[in-house]
């Protein structure tokens, strides 16, 4: 049996991932409004893209599973637990990774978003990067 795309699906869930200075609410607010109805906004539990895409999910009455970093992470990543926290939150059964940076692809830069497409890449999952 084939998969439905993405956009035919009944409802998803989202992986919203990106910068921690993002603040362009309305980028996010385009993206997420064109989800279906009912679909679950995964997301960590960092200020910029994390924090605007909870207001903005909860704005439009979409279900918000909020993440963050334990010690597991902080044990497998020390120093860099976003990335345990990025693996799991992937983990959950994502079907659509949302990333908001505008440095993305810069070298360098967007180091845990990078991690993210990556991982999302890897596993077959889409991805949508926004810059603005």
């Amino acid at each position: 049996m084939c998969a439905r795309p993405v956009s035919e699906r009944p409802f998803l869930r989202v992986l919203v991932t990106g910068s921690t200075t993002w603040d362009n609410p309305e980028t996010i607010r385009r993206a997420l409004s064109q989800l279906p109805p009912h679909s679950v906004i995964v997301t960590g539990d960092t200020p910029g893209a994390d924090a605007c895409a909870i207001a903005v999910a909860t704005g439009l009455g979409l279900t918000v599973q909020r993440m963050k970093k334990n010690r597991a992470d902080q044990r497998a990543f020390p120093g860099e637990a976003w990335r345990g926290l990025n693996e799991r939150m992937l983990a959950t059964g994502i079907d659509l990774v949302l990333a908001f940076h505008a440095d993305y692809g810069q070298p360098g830069c967007a180091r845990g978003t990078v991690h993210m497409v990556e991982l999302a890449g890897k596993s077959g999952t889409e991805v949508r990067i926004f810059r603005t």
